[in-house]
């Protein structure tokens, strides 16, 4: 038993962090877990390393971003490879000639991209901030920096160290045939980074999530990891009992828009729908995401004020998970659904 800090902290230095795996494997952990998408505060842009560490004292159990190569083949944590949104790249003068046009999945896109940068030049982008709040030189704030893999597996296990619990990651593959394309595979990348962090064991805090089913089964090949099917809003189709059978050999996980597992016909009940019960039957375990689904959680007609009332029926209604911007409210309604679990 482990009964103070530092006997966590001489733990947490053999690698893998995991918990033990027993039974099927629906089971994601000894309970629901809360997801951190990438964390954010009032003052802090969200997938930074002060938003996932408040995201961690609030109680997530995993901290979850989306991964792109960079053009010397380094996996950075953006929630978008186009740059302008969420970095403070359209100010720079000095990166002007690098806004490109590229034809993502179909689609013509133009801005500045992961892909076309190296990761110094990168490191030098302060995310969310206005140019005034960089520092001398041109660098970026590196409390406000892009993340790497490595970055953000040892932001995790500096958490699990200083809150005595096991902290785990889920890395995205974002447009891995559109980067494989590019002479830039994504899965052979990550594999190699989860094999150096020692996260190589279907039992280790680790999971590798994408929309892309045939790159889940080619990390499969390379990793010991389970694996994360991102279904989010998509038709029912996608989520019928014989659809998810046929997927079972490409991930252990779906991650399904939070709005798909409860019925919102009524305002005063949250009945789940039938998806998680086929999705358990089929084996999986069912990650409940309030945040990247074609609409807004809760969805219209229910209000902010509603969502801690709805957070607590997901895990009432048996989801293995609830992912999220804000670790802190989802973890009080796992609290309130399921008590044993406080503390």
């Amino acid at each position: 038993m482990i009964r103070n800090r530092r006997q966590f902290s001489a733990l947490a230095l053999s690698l893998p962090l995991a918990w033990t795996l027993i039974g099927p494997a629906r089971a994601l952990a000894r309970r629901s877990l809360v997801i951190a998408t990438g964390g954010r505060a009032a003052d802090i842009p969200e997938g930074t390393k002060g938003a996932y560490e408040l995201a961690i004292q609030g109680g997530a159990d995993v901290i979850a971003a989306w991964f792109a190569p960079t053009r010397d083949g380094v996996l950075v944590a953006v929630a978008d490879h186009e740059l302008s949104d969420a970095t403070d790249i359209a100010t720079r003068p000095e990166f002007a000639d690098r806004r490109q046009t590229h034809v993502v999945e179909g689609r013509e896109r133009i801005g500045w991209f992961v892909e076309d940068f190296a990761l110094g030049e990168l490191k030098t982008l302060t995310r969310s901030a206005p140019v005034a709040k960089r520092r001398a030189g041109g660098k970026g704030d590196a409390g406000r920096a892009i993340l790497t893999f490595e970055e953000l597996v040892a932001i995790a296990r500096a958490g699990s160290v200083a809150n005595a619990r096991v902290v785990g990651v889920q890395a995205g593959l974002l447009h891995p045939a559109y980067f494989a394309a590019r002479d830039l595979a994504l899965e052979p990348r990550l594999a190699g980074a989860i094999r150096v962090a020692g996260y190589d064991s279907p039992a280790a805090a680790m999971w590798v999530m994408s929309e892309d089913g045939d790159a889940l089964a080619t990390i499969g090949g390379l990793a010991r990891v389970r694996r994360v099917l991102f279904i989010g809003s998509r038709g029912l189709d996608a989520l019928s009992p014989a659809v998810l059978r046929a997927g079972r050999t490409r991930s252990e996980v779906v991650a399904i828009a939070a709005d798909r597992l409860l019925d919102l016909t009524t305002t005063k009940t949250y009945p789940p729908t039938s998806v998680i019960a086929d999705a358990h039957a089929a084996g999986y375990a069912v990650q409940a995401w309030t945040t990247g689904g074609a609409q807004p959680f809760p969805p219209p007609p229910y209000r902010p004020g509603d969502m801690r009332r709805l957070l607590a029926a997901l895990f009432a209604a048996d989801t293995d998970a609830v992912a999220g911007d804000l670790a802190t409210p989802i973890a009080r309604a796992r609290a309130a659904a399921m008590p044993e679990t406080r503390g």
